[in-house]
């Protein structure tokens, strides 16, 4: 108790409170700027770490890293350009509502929905954070890579109307996650004598192309043929951009169901919020009775992604805190920002620094309600960007999508490969391939490689290990019946559509 009371004084101290406020506009802020992720502002705060104590420590990059994933949801409803890899599932219903009069319905659910996710990974923190890190500990090279076989396969649910089209968009995003230094031997692959692809194709530039610059070019094509004209909002803030009883009423289950999938993923070492807000957004289209509702604005689809990508945040911390395995990169930074405070983390941290577990459990909290006021109050205003024409906000984007993606490595390169992207991306928006398989794919092809090679590492070469690991047989069992369930539907659909004789 004494702990406890200790560690609640020193949050609610005057001077750590505005650190925390600040950190929190300031996540929001960054996380909303394409190409400016939240690893890389909490790495930059880091070194001002160096002057405070443990708790303002705390404060100043979970401020950073709980708002910042958030934020990434901002640029992705409005204009299509995903602040964070996180947000990228966001933006695919997020920004369908904004282009359909409603970007401020859009930021609502996006906020309701992470702040619900955030929670309830933070109560999973704090009261059963021991025995979910002996869980992830169950988790070898084999189930991760049964797991991600399964996320995968879900690819198939997102496909749209031609499976085949999904199947050839997430074969592509697999052949481009293979390019650069092979993780095992780091022998290059597909370099085509370029050093610059060494490390492969930058995921941030990657991203911000498929998305945001092939949105411009198509947006540039309709301009010649319609003229410039205002992106219209619709109404400000009527009926139109009220969230409804039964849009909430839709979005309960998906957001409790994809917290907990945000939760579970966060736990796993290596995945991160990006996995999770896809698998999630995949689990919630899976199980809806309109999935062609989804990539059309369904609130369900950002309730989901958004839900899923902020529990991360705090699950992540679990087995950081109980077994000094960080999550995903923001939480090795923060175990790093912790080491050199002196805090060694690991099972004995809640008997030796029961103060600084107490203090990360208030923090958390706290900066959860700091992101609920700071982004109400901001929505309205945020929105209003919107109004601004596109001949004057399209140059703009440009400019912020050319910055972001130098900024990431400092690299001339990856700019080239931004504006490649996008140019990909326009094309197979042209073919009507979905664009969403390619980026899960390309996200999931590097740990799935890993894990893969690391289990028949193991097991000498033998596939019986995914047999006689439960977990991860599990998993398969799952993915099959998935393909199963997604053939059986497209035969019998296609009996269905079959022309009757007179």
């Amino acid at each position: 108790m004494d702990a406890f009371l200790a560690a609640l004084q020193s949050v609610f101290g005057i001077g750590n409170l505005a650190i925390l406020f600040a950190a929190t506009i300031a996540g929001i802020t960054i996380g909303a700027i394409p190409g400016l992720t939240v690893t890389m502002a909490i790495a930059l705060a880091v070194p001002l770490t160096l002057w405070m104590d443990t708790t303002s420590a705390m404060m100043l990059l979970l401020g950073l890293y709980g708002s910042g994933i958030y934020g990434g949801s901002i640029s992705a409803c409005l204009i299509n350009a995903p602040g964070t890899p996180a947000a990228a599932a966001t933006g695919l219903d997020g920004y369908a509502l904004s282009k359909a009069g409603q970007p401020l319905k859009a930021l609502r659910i996006a906020l309701w929905s992470s702040l619900f996710g955030g929670l309830v990974s933070i109560v999973l923190l704090i009261l059963i954070a021991p025995q979910l890190a002996e869980i992830a500990l169950k988790f070898g090279p084999a189930e991760i890579a049964a797991l991600l076989i399964f996320a995968l396969t879900l690819i198939a649910v997102l496909s749209g109307g031609s499976m085949l089209k999904g199947l050839f968009a997430a074969a592509l995003g697999m052949l481009l996650a293979t390019v650069g230094a092979d993780p095992m031997l780091s022998i290059p692959r597909f370099t085509i004598g370029f050093n610059e692809l060494f490390d492969g194709f930058a995921y941030i530039p990657m991203l911000i192309g498929l998305f945001a610059i092939a949105e411009l070019i198509e947006q540039a094509e309709n301009r010649f043929r319609i003229g410039a004209q205002l992106i219209d909002l619709g109404h400000a803030d009527d009926e139109a951009n009220r969230v409804t009883r039964e849009e909430l009423r839709r979005c309960v289950a998906p957001t409790v169901r994809s917290s907990l999938i945000g939760s579970f993923i966060g736990m796993l070492p290596g995945l991160g919020s990006s996995v999770a807000a896809f698998l999630a957004y995949a689990e919630t289209k899976r199980t809806s009775k309109e999935p062609e509702r989804f990539g059309k604005g369904a609130v369900e689809g950002v309730a989901s992604a958004e839900s899923a990508n902020n529990a991360v945040t705090g699950s992540a911390m679990i087995p950081m805190l109980a077994l000094a395995i960080p999550g995903d990169p923001p939480t090795a930074i923060l175990l790093g920002a912790l080491m050199i405070q002196g805090v060694t983390t690991g099972p004995m941290i809640f008997a030796t620094n029961p103060e600084v577990i107490y203090s990360i459990y208030i923090v958390l909290l706290v900066a959860l309600g700091f992101m609920a006021i700071i982004a109400t109050i901001a929505i309205k205003p945020i929105s209003q960007v919107l109004r601004i024409p596109k001949v004057i906000m399209f140059p703009v984007i440009l400019v912020m999508c050319v910055a972001g993606s130098f900024a990431i490595r400092g690299n001339v390169f990856d700019v080239f490969v931004m504006f490649g992207a996008g140019l990909l991306g326009y094309i197979l928006r042209i073919f009507s391939v979905p664009v969403a398989p390619l980026l899960i794919s390309f996200i999931l092809t590097g740990p799935f490689e890993e894990s893969m090679r690391q289990a028949l590492i193991g097991s000498e070469g033998s596939l019986a290990v995914f047999i006689e690991k439960p977990i991860a047989l599990f998993f398969i069992l799952l993915a099959v019946a998935m393909i199963g369930s997604a053939i059986w539907r497209g035969r019998r659909g296609s009996t269905n559509a079959l022309p009757q004789s007179d």
